[in-house]
C-alpha cells in the first residue's frame, strides 16, 4: 500500500497540492509516517487558518499521479 491508501484507510482528514499530500500531525498520521519509507522527506507546516500541524509529504498525493498518467 501507498502512504495515501494507509491514510485513506486510516480515515485521516486529508489535502493536498499537486502531487504533494497533506495529512494532520496527530498521534495516527505519526506512526503512518515513521513507517513510511521516506520519512526523511516529510516535513511539517503550520495550516494558515486552523494553526495546527501539518505534515507535508512530497509526490505521495495518488490521485494526482494517476490523472496525470491517465
Amino acid at each position: 500500500m501507498s502512504i495515501y491508501s494507509d491514510m485513506v484507510a486510516a480515515g485521516v482528514p486529508i489535502d493536498s497540492h499537486e502531487s504533494d499530500l497533506y495529512v494532520p500531525v496527530n498521534e495516527t498520521t505519526r506512526a503512518i509516517v515513521d513507517g513510511y519509507q521516506f520519512h526523511a522527506s516529510v516535513q511539517t507546516f503550520r495550516h494558515a487558518t486552523t494553526g495546527a500541524m501539518w505534515f507535508d509529504i512530497p509526490f505521495a498525493y495518488t490521485p494526482f499521479w494517476e490523472k496525470r498518467c491517465a
